[in-house]
This record gives C-alpha cells, sequence and structure tokens, in this order.
C-alpha cells in the first residue's frame, strides 16, 4: 500500500509570512468570491513574524529574516501558496483526476515583487474512511482525526480532506503521495514538512 503525506509549513521561529491586508472578510468568503477567478484581487506583503518569550513580534523588518522567499509561503489566509517550481512538480505528478487548478498571487518584500500560485481543487473529494475517521459531531461535517480509505485515494497524487463550507476548495492543508514527497525532497524545496497520513485499506 502506498504512503501519503500530509504538507504543511515548516515551524521556525523567525518566518516572512505573506499578509493579506486588503479585504476585511471571511476566508471562505474571499473563497467564493474568487469562483470563476485564476488571480488575487489584491497583492499579499510580506511581513516578519517572529515568536519570542513575550508573544509574537509582526513588522516590516524582512531584510533579517535567513530565508523570505520559500517554495511553500507561510500567509495569513492559511492557503496553499506555492513558487513555480513546487507547482511544476505537481503538475508533472498529476494522474487526471484531482480537478485543481491554479489561482495566480503577487507576493511583494520591498521593492521586490514575485508570482506565486495558490492551489486551487474543483471538487469535494470522497476520501475518507468514515469508520475510523474521527469525527466533532454526529452530522460527521467536521473532522478531528482523518483516517484515509486506500481504495478511495489510489487514483490521486494529491487530494484535500473534505471540510464544512467551502474551505475544501483552498485548504489549510492538502495530502500528496510518496512520488511528490520524493521529488520535493530531491528538489531541495524550501519551507515544507510533511506528516505521514493514516491510511486504511
Amino acid at each position: 500500500m502506498k504512503k501519503y503525506y500530509c504538507v504543511y509549513w515548516r515551524d521556525n521561529p523567525e518566518i516572512a509570512s505573506a499578509c493579506y491586508e486588503g479585504e476585511n472578510q471571511f476566508d471562505y468568503e474571499l473563497i467564493s468570491r474568487l469562483e470563476g477567478k485564476n488571480e488575487m484581487p489584491l497583492d499579499f506583503n510580506l511581513r516578519r513574524i517572529k515568536e519570542g518569550k513575550d508573544g509574537l513580534t509582526i513588522d516590516d523588518n524582512t531584510v533579517i529574516v535567513k530565508d523570505v522567499w520559500l517554495d511553500y509561503q507561510p500567509n495569513s489566509l492559511v492557503w496553499p501558496i506555492m513558487s513555480e517550481k513546487f507547482k511544476s512538480i505537481i503538475e508533472a505528478s498529476l494522474k487526471g483526476n484531482e480537478q485543481i487548478d491554479w489561482i495566480t498571487c503577487n507576493l511583494r518584500n520591498l521593492s521586490e515583487t514575485r508570482e506565486y500560485y495558490i492551489l486551487r481543487f474543483n471538487k469535494q473529494m470522497d476520501v475518507l474512511d468514515k469508520k475510523k475517521t474521527l469525527f466533532m459531531d454526529e452530522r460527521k461535517e467536521s473532522v478531528i482525526k482523518p483516517v484515509f480509505s486506500f481504495s478511495k485515494i489510489k487514483d490521486y497524487s494529491l487530494f484535500v480532506c473534505p471540510s464544512s463550507y467551502n474551505f475544501w476548495k483552498i485548504p489549510s492543508s492538502f495530502y500528496v503521495n510518496e512520488e511528490i514527497k520524493k521529488k520535493i525532497q530531491k528538489e531541495k524545496l524550501t519551507g515544507i514538512e510533511f506528516e505521514k497520513a493514516i491510511i486504511t485499506e
């Protein structure tokens, strides 16, 4: 049985995070507004976030951050924002069933602007082993601890866990197969950590 992994941001006490500050709205409202669009209406600005004994420090002093431009960029929306390199690895590994597309966005840091890509899923995926997944309530809308069925995920190179509202479209986390994981590690993409997914037959 093949292995799959959750992709998340590498924990670092000091990072440059892409902050989307132009619109005061909930994430799910912004996701809805992006339906049928492939470009963010506003730019992200990179800001330094540092963990300290007195809490978080947030400022514009990104000059002192070791790695500002990451292949998997932390951001205020907690969305999967990727470099061209990361995007290319995913696109080269698709099996044709994933139904994803991309939203382009600009990340600004001081006088420099770079184009990044937001991963978007276009179908709600039936991937859970519902008997073994831990849900928040009996309606089984909110997942606490997902367990995936291999028979349901085997035809995907990447997939997303079902969720309420439309958060599955642009999720805070997603899963990739071992092929993508190995490519990411071989190419030494930055800002990425993996956690092995729990899978049943």
